[in-house]
C-alpha cells in the first residue's frame, strides 16, 4: 500500500507542478506576445509593471501565510488521535443513551443491535489506543538509541513486540491480513490508483497541446493575437489563472497536507 500511495502521490504531484508551470508560462507568454506588437514603450512598461507586481505580490503573500513545517507537524501529532477519540467517544455516548432508552422500553432486538454497535466502538477505541501506544514507544526507543541508553531501548522493544502481538491478534491492520488477500487488494487498488493518476496526468498534457496550438496560431499570423485589446484581456485572464495555479500548488504542497499524506502512507 505504501508503494502504491507513493506512485499515486508522485503522479498527482507531477500533474500539479506541470499544470502550475503551464499556467505561469501562459502568463509570461502573453506578456511577451504583447511586447511584440510594437506598442508604445510607456504602455508596455505600465502593463508589464502592474501585472508582474500583482503576480509577485500574490506569491509573496502566499509564502507568508504558509505554516511552518515544525508547527504543522506538532499540530498533526497532537490532533489526529484526539479528534478520532472524541468522535468515537461521542458516538459511544449516543449509543449508550439509546441503549438505556431501549432497555427501559423493553425492545430486545434493538437492544441487541445497540450492544453489538457498542462493542464495535469499544473495540475501535482499544485498537486506536494500542496503535498510539506502539507509535509512542517507537519514538521513545529511537530517542533512547540516539542517547545511547541500550537497556531502555531494549525495554521499549519488548513492550512494542507485546503490543504488536495484540494488534496482530485483533487483525485490524492491513498487514495482518492473509497474503493472498493482501495481493488481491494490492492489485485492485494499484490498478485503480495508477489508472486514475494517469487520467489526471492528461490535464497538463492537454494544456501543453493548447500551448502548442497557440504557438501555431501566432506563427501563422493570427489576427486576434495581434490585437492589443484582445491581448490585454488575455493577459488579465492568464494573470488570474497563474495566481490560482500558484495558490493551488502552494496548498497542495503545504506542510500540513504533506504530513497528512505521509501519515496515510505509513498506515
Amino acid at each position: 500500500m505504501n508503494l502504491i500511495d507513493k506512485i499515486f502521490n508522485f503522479i498527482v504531484g507531477l500533474t500539479v507542478i506541470l499544470g502550475g508551470l503551464v499556467c505561469v508560462a501562459w502568463f509570461i507568454g502573453s506578456l511577451l506576445v504583447y511586447c511584440l506588437l510594437n506598442r508604445p514603450m510607456w504602455e508596455e512598461v505600465i502593463l508589464l509593471g502592474v501585472t508582474i507586481f500583482v503576480f509577485l505580490w500574490f506569491c509573496v503573500s502566499l509564502i507568508r501565510r504558509r505554516p511552518s513545517r515544525d508547527s504543522s507537524r506538532k499540530l498533526q501529532d497532537d490532533g489526529n488521535w484526539g479528534e478520532n477519540k472524541e468522535e468515537l467517544e461521542a458516538y459511544l455516548d449516543e449509543i449508550e443513551e439509546e441503549l438505556r432508552k431501549a432497555g427501559r422500553e423493553g425492545k430486545e432486538k434493538e437492544t441487541q443491535d445497540l450492544e453489538a454497535a457498542r462493542k464495535d466502538i469499544l473495540n475501535q477505541i482499544e485498537g486506536h489506543h494500542l496503535e498510539e501506544t506502539v507509535e509512542k514507544l517507537r519514538r521513545l526507543r529511537k530517542e533512547a538509541r540516539k542517547a545511547g541508553r541500550t537497556v531502555e531501548a531494549e525495554e521499549h522493544s519488548k513492550r512494542i513486540e507485546k503490543h504488536d502481538a495484540k494488534l496482530k491478534e485483533r487483525g485490524d491492520r492491513f498487514e495482518d491480513l492473509p497474503k493472498h488477500v493482501r495481493l488481491c487488494v494490492y492489485f485492485m487498488l494499484g490498478s485503480f490508483a495508477i489508472s486514475l493518476a494517469l487520467i489526471i496526468l492528461m490535464i497538463p498534457t492537454v494544456m501543453l497541446l493548447v500551448t502548442w496550438g497557440l504557438w501555431e496560431e501566432w506563427a501563422s499570423g493570427s489576427e486576434w493575437m495581434r490585437s492589443p485589446g484582445v491581448m490585454i484581456a488575455v493577459i488579465l485572464g492568464c494573470l488570474i489563472l497563474a495566481c490560482l495555479a500558484v495558490r493551488y500548488v502552494s496548498g497542495y504542497f503545504s506542510p500540513d497536507k504533506s504530513e497528512t499524506k505521509k501519515k496515510r502512507a505509513g498506515n
